[in-house]
């Protein structure tokens, strides 16, 4: 790591997405707690204005992304990061008044905001790498920026909850929302380098349509098309983890909100140890063949960790439990190494992926390239939340639904092993 942060632009990109990615989460959760405790009255009330804060939230990568992957590459990316980062900085001061003023129609408005500005941002954080890093090193880069993301979002995650519930949380959120725009778009100033412009690239201006041309035009490189399909397949299962954990920890484990907090805290440091090992294990070269074992093993951690809930159901008492009752509580503590073995697995499988999907598009198609990711992600992440509601309302509970989903993981495992046949050895 110490190599690349001596990369001054490495070093300051590094700063600007991790803000960026803090700030986000920090907004989000406060929203989200505000709801579910003073803004909301009910459990059905509470449930359809955090559905509909998500789907605000997902919306802008449906709408602007393609538009943002044909800015990013027209446009010098060193320009786009400061105008992107100057936006997030009125978006929060509108969120702010929100927070001040309770009002949901201004939260909402800056939720959709912040997920359009993450939208335009997206497609110049990955492919802004090979420009600013060597290729040598751009497998490692790759890890510490996934790996950093999910640190920030669980931070960010984590001080958004606790500081919108303080006295006077709305005050100390708005004021650190702000502040942290501030220093990214200061961080922003930092990235030197001026990147390459593709002026000839044309902008097309119709969202939607836009959106289907581009991935037709993106499907016909066949390498890193086939590896965002595989990246896609990553978010489908990190957003249903991620959603579905505090309904776990609340009525499956009967579990307080610390749980809720350890749970997320290893899944994001997880993934984070995941990324750092596969950088170092892989420094040479991808061999596409490993991505179907680590899905095999992501398949059985995942039921191991069901498994382990299930088991326990005779034991769990009426009263909400904490980390320290959890930690001793056989086999249910098990269910905590599970999750962290599996959120490894994650992180190894998905910063190669990102690594491939760069190195083998050409750079003028990049950021393009990253926009079609983008678009397939929140489609996933979308049909991830369709398939658990219609689980639900078949009376299909939360446990057996994730084995379902481990069940289906196997079909990406044959899907992967075929891709790997294709791909073969690349070095990256």
């Amino acid at each position: 790591m110490r190599s690349l942060l001596n990369l001054a632009d490495f070093r300051a990109f590094f700063i600007v997405q991790f803000l960026g990615a803090f700030n986000d989460n920090l907004f989000k959760n406060a929203l989200v707690l505000l709801i579910t405790f003073r803004l909301s009255d009910s459990a059905e009330e509470t449930g359809f204005l955090i559905t509909l804060a998500a789907g605000l939230f997902i919306l802008p990568f449906f709408l602007f992304s393609s538009f943002a992957g044909q800015l990013a590459d027209h446009f010098c990316k060193t320009r786009m990061i400061r105008w992107v980062k100057f936006a997030e900085i009125v978006i929060m001061g509108l969120g702010a008044y929100g927070l001040l003023a309770g009002q949901l129609e201004v939260l909402f408005a800056a939720l959709f905001l912040m997920g359009a500005q993450s939208t335009f941002f997206g497609p110049i954080k990955y492919s802004i790498l090979p420009e600013i890093v060597p290729e040598e090193k751009l497998l490692r880069a790759n890890a510490w920026v996934s790996g950093s993301t999910f640190i920030a979002i669980l931070i960010g995650t984590i001080l958004g909850g606790i500081g919108v519930m303080l006295d006077g949380g709305e005050e100390v959120m708005s004021l650190a929302v702000i502040v942290t725009a501030i220093l990214g778009f200061a961080a922003s100033f930092l990235i030197n380098k001026r990147l390459h412009s593709h002026l000839q690239i044309s902008i097309d201006w119709n969202p939607l349509l836009s959106a289907w041309r581009m991935m037709r035009e993106m499907a016909q490189f066949h390498l890193p098309w086939r590896s965002l399909w595989a990246i896609s397949w990553f978010w489908f299962l990190g957003a249903v983890l991620l959603s579905q954990i505090p309904n776990l920890v609340k009525y499956d484990l009967h579990a307080d909100d610390q749980v809720v907090v350890a749970y997320l805290t290893l899944f994001s440091v997880g993934i984070a140890i995941g990324s750092a090992l596969i950088s170092k294990l892989m420094k040479n070269g991808l061999h596409l063949f490993w991505h179907a074992l680590i899905l095999l093993l992501m398949s059985l951690f995942l039921a191991l960790a069901v498994w382990s809930i299930q088991l326990t159901g005779w034991q769990i008492s009426t009263a909400p439990m904490g980390i320290g009752q959890l930690i001793v509580l056989w086999p249910a503590n098990l269910s905590l190494v599970f999750l962290l073995l599996f959120s490894i697995l994650g992180g190894a499988y998905i910063v190669p992926l990102y690594t491939l999907l760069q190195s083998a598009t050409p750079e003028a198609e990049r950021a393009r390239m990253v926009a079609a990711n983008n678009i397939l992600n929140a489609l996933f992440m979308v049909v991830s939340s369709l398939l658990l509601m219609l689980g639900y309302s078949l009376q299909i509970s939360l446990l057996n639904q994730l084995l379902l989903i481990a069940v289906g993981n196997l079909l990406a495992v044959v899907l992967m092993r075929y891709f790997a046949k294709q791909v073969g050895r690349r070095q990256l």
